[in-house]
């Protein structure tokens, strides 16, 4: 809450007195002749336990909780990194923060994603979370969102991390995952009430989303992107690097091609990632349902899942293909929605899931 001063100046304030509660219990002598004038201010005015207590009371109205270094929720994955948070405002699912280390997955790429990274986005992530993972990402446009999304309807296990106040939703067209997430999942920031979603405050965030995992998958990124970053900070703290390639042309996969040359591992379906957590995790029955699915399914719907393929098909062709009124393929692409047998990756372009 002290305002107007770096976290590494803080850091080394606290150290310097002490910790903490040193700083709290400080003399206000103490602290203007051995800190500079404005840091002391800020100090000496944020000293003050009606505004902590009164702050503390609306983070219980929003039902939103914090956790520290030592706190029985705070990751220890956190520990091992060279600047873990001092603190971490939490709306959710705590239990989430209690996994094995290397329950958690962190998936990052482009905002501006492409149908294909979209689409891996989603089959990655639902899969990993099938198998047991907890999904981390940072609940932006593209990649993030759409792995977030994937795992909550895989009916498996998510955390969201911020770069701006635990309750502002950036972007808001998010909101609706948010929300749920909020509810039913996990999210997580460094920044309390009303922080403003600044640009310096994302690769700050980024550290946390790769250092709470052991492993990083990267699925879209340009040559210069912000992705990339999360990935220097994952090697910086030990973690493993995963990678989705994309095709040469593509400059959406220029940066994922190149971490591929530097030694990152290339991974061309879930179970890659998978097989080598073989120890921590067993597969699930993923298989098994979609075949129960499949021989639940009416004539037409049988039929339109026979056009539907891996790749991007537009319902314009699914019914060239077809001798069936159109509004019976339509019905029928829908039904398969709801089963989860396919899935509209943008409007009126259908895959198999």
């Amino acid at each position: 809450m002290i305002e107007g001063m770096a976290k590494n100046t803080l850091l080394q304030i606290i150290d310097y007195f002490g910790g903490v509660n040193e700083l709290w219990e400080a003399d206000e002598n103490d602290i203007r002749s051995n800190i500079k004038e404005n840091y002391a201010d800020a100090i000496i005015k944020s000293r003050n336990p009606k505004k902590i207590e009164a702050y503390s009371n609306k983070l219980k109205e929003k039902n939103i909780s914090y956790i520290y270094p030592g706190h029985t929720c705070y990751p220890k994955s956190l520990l091992d990194i060279p600047d873990p948070p001092l603190l971490l405002y939490a709306r959710g699912d705590l239990s989430l923060l209690k996994c094995n280390e290397e329950d958690y997955i962190s998936i990052v790429g482009a905002r501006k994603a492409s149908a294909y990274g979209l689409d891996m986005a989603y089959s990655f992530s639902k899969k990993l979370a099938l198998a047991g993972m907890v999904v981390v990402s940072g609940l932006a446009f593209g990649i993030d969102g759409m792995s977030h999304k994937a795992a909550i309807d895989a009916g498996g296990r998510t955390i969201g991390v911020l770069g701006c106040g635990i309750n502002v939703c950036y972007p808001r067209e998010n909101i609706a995952i948010y929300n749920k997430m909020c509810t039913n999942e996990l999210v997580i920031s460094e920044y309390g009430l009303d922080v403003k979603p600044l640009a310096y405050r994302f690769p700050l965030r980024n550290r946390i989303i790769s250092g709470i995992s052991r492993a990083v998958l990267v699925v879209e990124a340009k040559e210069k992107s912000g992705s990339l970053i999360t990935v220097d900070q994952a090697l910086e703290q030990g973690r493993d690097v995963y990678v989705i390639p994309g095709r040469i042309t593509d400059l959406g996969s220029r940066g994922c091609l190149n971490l591929i040359k530097q030694g990152a591992v290339c991974v061309t379906e879930p179970e890659d990632i998978i097989s080598i957590k073989k120890d921590t995790f067993s597969h699930s029955s993923y298989n098994t349902n979609i075949n129960k699915k499949k021989k639940s399914l009416a004539p037409n719907e049988k039929m339109v899942y026979s056009c539907v393929r891996l790749e991007l098909k537009h319902v314009d062709d699914i019914c060239a293909e077809l001798d069936i009124e159109a509004s019976e393929v339509v019905n029928a692409l829908f039904a398969l929605e709801e089963k989860q047998l396919i899935r509209q990756v943008i409007k009126n372009y259908y895959v198999r899931c």
